[in-house]
């Protein structure tokens, strides 16, 4: 949730609760008792990371970059089977001209992310109005990280300027929400229409083509690769690296067998 360049939807997916979110967010009343137990476990682990595990994972990225690009490198590899896999059980065929043409969307808007705009809140905007749009914007854009694997939201975040403001958010709800309630209401307000939007597109197109979507998806997950790969100089936490690497890759593997 907090590392760039690694999708939180991706997680779900390796892990395999990926279609059970969605169906039980898209229908929540229909069986409301086990999606709503579902959901809270979910919540839950989404709120501990978001505000305890966002500070160890930021201080694993800044002093260990190497080694924790590394591990996650590790950990989406070791899933790209299951997802294979995923599409095999519904008896549906895997698109290779689709995984290759998402791999380079992929790569593509890494590589151009600078050029694209970015969003400055410390700035004096002459408009109230205009804060409260590129918050409420800010917010869709997080949401796409959170609902389709591969396009991580700290990576999207990063590329208009709102990662530092997000993950403040993150790490320390309480106080961000006391001193800026202006400027957290409206981001929560995007991030709630962007999934919920996000939700029904994703859901309407996994029942007319789930070979299609998931190959879409293996395309953004094998992108997001890449751009993860740290420095190859030779150092010890390059041989570290490596050998977490490894063992991440078996642990993500064996979790999704």
């Amino acid at each position: 949730m907090v590392t760039p360049g690694v999708s939180g939807a991706v997680i779900t997916v390796i892990l395999g609760v990926y279609d059970k979110m969605i169906n039980a967010l898209t229908n929540l009343f229909n069986d409301f008792k086990k999606n709503i137990t579902f959901l809270m476990i979910l919540g839950i682990g989404i709120l501990i990371g978001a505000v305890w595990f966002s500070n160890v994972i930021m201080f694993l990225y800044n002093k260990h970059e190497v080694i924790t690009k590394f591990a996650f490198i590790g950990l989406i590899v070791g899933g790209v089977p299951f997802l294979f896999k995923e599409v095999k059980l519904k008896k549906q065929k895997i698109s290779y001209s689709v995984i290759i043409f998402t791999f380079f969307i992929s790569l593509t808007l890494w590589f151009f992310s600078k050029l694209l705009f970015k969003i400055d809140l410390d700035a004096n905007t002459s408009s109230n109005i205009m804060n409260f749009i590129y918050l409420f914007l800010a917010g869709i854009i997080y949401s796409v990280g959170k609902v389709i694997p591969g396009i991580s939201s700290s990576f999207l975040l990063i590329m208009i300027g709102m990662y530092e403001y997000v993950l403040s958010v993150m790490a320390h709800p309480i106080t961000v929400g006391l001193k800026q309630i202006n400027k957290l209401i409206p981001f929560m307000m995007g991030l709630i229409v962007g999934i919920i939007v996000l939700l029904k597109l994703i859901k309407f197109l996994l029942e007319r083509n789930y070979g299609l979507v998931y190959s879409v998806i293996i395309g953004f997950v094998l992108g997001s690769i890449p751009v993860l790969i740290p420095s190859l100089e030779l150092s010890p936490n390059l041989i570290i690296g490596i050998f977490i690497m490894i063992s991440s890759f078996i642990l993500s593997y064996k979790l999704t067998k």
